[in-house]
This record gives structure tokens, C-alpha cells and sequence, in this order.
């Protein structure tokens, strides 16, 4: 597993990511966004639109199968991190 990917299981562990309804209701907080590549069109242009608005930074590099396993989740296409030192450090290791 990547360094980015295990990050994300260390900050699910910390409680600081949101997915779901959870993530829709609270996107102020987000302070990195997790786009799953096969994520459908209209969720990707909804959650753009917020992220543009909250001037949150995203990542389109994983499927939803490798964001659901690094957290321990099933069928996850969204994940929002809350944390400013974890979502720093994830930006800090992108390719």
C-alpha cells in the first residue's frame, strides 16, 4: 500500500475522515478530498463544485476499491479528511 493510502487508514483511525451523508452535510471542514476515479460524472461535478466554493484541494488518483479498503469501508467513491496535518502530509507525498 502506498504512503498516501496509508495515511488515510491512520486518519480513519484518528475519526477525521467523513464519507457519505456525513461528508455531504459537512464539507466546510474538509480539508482534502478523495475523488474516486469511478466515481459517476454527476458526483464528481457535484462534489467539484463544493470543493471550488470551500477552496478544498482533491485527489483523483484511486478507484473506490482502494479508498474502501484503506479504510476499511465497502464501496467508497468519496472520502473527505478533516485534519490539516493529515491532509498536508498527503498532499506532501502526491506523485
Amino acid at each position: 500500500m502506498d504512503e498516501i493510502l496509508s495515511l488515510l487508514g491512520l486518519s480513519q483511525r484518528a475519526n477525521k475522515v467523513l464519507y457519505g451523508e456525513n461528508l455531504i452535510d459537512n464539507m466546510g471542514k474538509v480539508k482534502l478530498l478523495f475523488l474516486g476515479k469511478d466515481a459517476s460524472d454527476k458526483t464528481k461535478e457535484r462534489f467539484l463544485k463544493k470543493c471550488r466554493y470551500y477552496e478544498i484541494p482533491f485527489l483523483e488518483s484511486y478507484d473506490s476499491e482502494e479508498l474502501s479498503h484503506a479504510i476499511g469501508k465497502r464501496n467508497v467513491k468519496i472520502i473527505g479528511i478533516t485534519d490539516e496535518g493529515f491532509a498536508t502530509s498527503m498532499l506532501s507525498k502526491r506523485k
